[in-house]
């Protein structure tokens, strides 16, 4: 359902007049940078997504029932950054070789998928 709501979300955006022709961009941290990750995935014009400490994995969440029986966060950055452009903020630069091994075989520009290391967050 969160899937669903940064969807519609995006959707009410796009119903708007003053918002119809503007670049949309989603972002999100940690679980739900996977939520943006996903509703990207179902909406046509998401330009740009930023994922801050995106999980590698979806065991780390977000939950999806059944989805690792069929594929794991990199496949789906690699599948969003078909149609979108993808940043990846994290503390270190490994984890993401999946994606960037699909962006380099299907000869991508190299600003398709990105990953930036940035300092963790201080608590």
């Amino acid at each position: 359902m969160r899937v669903w709501d940064a969807r519609r979300a995006a959707q009410g955006l796009r119903s708007l007049k003053e918002l119809k022709d503007v670049p949309l961009w989603l972002q999100g941290e940690r679980q739900m940078a996977g939520i943006a990750l996903y509703a990207s995935l179902f909406e046509p014009d998401v330009a740009r997504l930023d994922l801050w400490s995106l999980p590698r994995s979806h065991r780390d969440g977000p939950y999806f029932l059944n989805v690792l029986r069929f594929m794991d966060i990199p496949q789906a950055v690699a599948l969003a950054a078909e149609h979108s452009q993808v940043r990846i903020y994290q503390a270190e630069p490994a984890g993401w070789e999946y994606p960037a091994a699909v962006a380099e075989k299907l000869d991508w520009d190299r600003k398709q998928i990105q990953v930036r290391v940035v300092p963790p967050k201080e608590k």
